[in-house]
């Protein structure tokens, strides 16, 4: 997993804030959960249907400002709603089939093929440069 440090404009505050984002180079869009689009007062758009290999997927679109390296980007990105069960750690006494860590967008965002293709070629491949370590 490739882990970078970003910075999503929060809306409700007029500000930057740091964020640690998965590059996730099969992703089309950056992928934001609910809860912190909430709290940033990222505005939502129209649905948009996607495909995953299980299935169909509805999601909620919405238009990112990311700050990397101090350069800005407009990106199209999608908001997931997850289930608040997700967003916490297991206990020891709950019977679930469910993973015993917080899933990883409860803290994190997604950064898909959208924000790799605003990158310079020098950043691209600096960043996946740790998928061949």
């Amino acid at each position: 997993m490739i882990l970078i440090d970003i910075e999503i404009y929060n809306h409700s505050k007029k500000r930057y804030e740091l964020f640690e984002a998965i590059v996730d180079t099969g992703a089309t869009f950056c992928a934001i959960a609910k809860h912190i689009a909430d709290e940033t007062g990222i505005p939502f758009h129209e649905s948009t249907h996607l495909w995953q290999v299980n299935g169909p997927l509805t999601l909620t679109k919405t238009k990112l400002k990311i700050r990397y390296r101090e350069t800005e980007h407009q990106l199209d990105g999608v908001i997931v709603n997850i289930s608040q069960n997700y967003l916490r750690s297991a206990t020891q006494d709950e019977k679930c089939k469910r993973p015993l860590t917080p899933h990883p967008l409860s803290s994190r965002i997604i950064v898909g093929k959208n924000f790799l293709e605003k990158l310079s070629q020098k950043e691209k491949k600096e960043i996946l440069s740790y998928l061949i370590l």
